[in-house]
C-alpha cells in the first residue's frame, strides 16, 4: 500500500526517520514530480549522514525545481562534509 506525503511529513517530525524514508521509496517514483518529497528524503539522508544520498536528492530537487534554496544549500554543506579534512590528521 503506497502511503501518502503527508504521512512521511508526520513520520519525520516525529523522528520516525526509517518509516518515512519506506513510504517516500514507494510514493516517489509514482510520483515523480513531487520536490517537496524528493526535498523530504533528501533531509532524510542528511539527518541519518547518508550524505551521497542527500547530495543525489537535492541534485534531483534541482533538476525538477533549479531554484530551490533549500537544495542548494543543503547540497553545499553535504558536499562540504564529504570534502571536509584535517591535514594534521594524515600527515602528523
Amino acid at each position: 500500500m503506497i502511503m501518502n506525503f503527508k504521512e512521511a511529513q508526520r513520520c519525520f517530525k516525529n523522528n520516525e526517520l526509517s518509516r518515512a524514508m519506506e513510504i517516500l521509496n514507494e510514493y516517489i517514483p509514482e510520483n515523480t514530480s513531487d520536490y517537496q518529497a524528493v526535498l523530504l528524503r533528501a533531509r532524510i539522508h542528511y539527518r541519518m549522514q547518508n550524505w551521497g544520498d542527500a547530495i543525489n536528492d537535492y541534485a534531483l530537487v534541482l533538476d525538477i525545481e533549479p531554484d530551490n534554496p533549500e537544495a542548494k544549500s543543503g547540497m553545499e554543506m553535504a558536499r562540504n562534509i564529504l570534502g571536509y579534512f584535517t591535514p594534521d590528521m594524515f600527515n602528523p
